[in-house]
């Protein structure tokens, strides 16, 4: 593209020293009035009155050359044109690349979520695995369960009434004395639970709610004492067996 006017170099045109016209007479005749040798000797060797006169410079002025106004108009236009468009250029670089950092965090974020959606999902199918280990052992227990109530109700189908005493058999007194003190703290403790819903309900006083609720403490805490005692016995006589299932 051309430069603007302004800063367009001024070229100067120096015009040479026109050549001397051509002396028509090769041979002059001298005229009377010329001054001889001797003459301009002594006029030159006088002093002049107004001084001496310093040799005239030649003036060179600058020739500016002339310019369309179309062409000026058409580079100032494409000028202003590329200025336009380089400055929408850098206001889209910079629009881009903050949408760039601003897409770049969101990834991060995305990426992150990933990690902890795939932790999560592996915690899960962990824990499903469980839950069907669990799901196994239940319906193993289950059946066990139902093939030993078919096998009791087979054997007290003579009977119309079951005793739930009866239906489990301790395996030594011991055990025995541990189920029946078991059975006793736990009626016990429901007898407690009914005199507070009947005090609460005002079907009895709170003089003979205290009378009966520190009789059955009592009781509750012997049945709670020998429940202790007959452990304690029975964990004895099992260690004492384990030597025999040893050797």
């Amino acid at each position: 593209l051309d430069p603007p006017l302004y800063s367009r170099p001024v070229t100067t045109v120096h015009h040479p020293n026109p050549p001397p016209p051509p002396n028509s007479n090769p041979d002059p005749v001298p005229s009377p009035s010329s001054s001889s040798p001797l003459q301009s000797r002594i006029y030159s060797s006088l002093p002049s009155p107004y001084g001496r006169f310093p040799p005239s410079a030649q003036i060179h002025q600058p020739v500016r050359p002339t310019e369309d106004s179309a062409e000026a108009f058409r580079r100032n236009a494409v000028a202003k044109i590329l200025e336009n468009v380089h400055r929408d250029a850098a206001g889209l670089r910079r629009a881009q690349e903050a949408e760039m950092e601003a897409i770049l965090s969101v990834q991060v974020n995305l990426r992150g979520r990933g990690e902890e959606l795939v932790r999560g999902l592996r915690e899960m199918v962990e824990e499903k695995e469980g839950l069907e280990q669990q799901l196994q052992l239940v319906l193993m227990n289950t059946d066990v369960l139902e093939s030993w109530a078919r096998e009791t109700e087979g054997k007290r189908s003579g009977r119309d009434v079951l005793d739930a005493d009866e239906v489990f058999e301790p395996a030594d007194g011991l055990s025995r004395q541990i189920l029946e003190c078991t059975a006793a703290e736990l009626g016990v403790e429901d007898t407690i639970y009914s005199l507070d819903k009947a005090v609460q309900e005002g079907a009895i006083t709170f003089e003979s709610y205290l009378k009966s609720v520190r009789a059955l403490c009592r009781e509750q805490f012997f049945h709670r004492a020998t429940i202790a005692k007959a452990r304690a016995a029975h964990v004895t006589r099992l260690a004492a067996r384990v030597p025999l299932y040893a050797s």
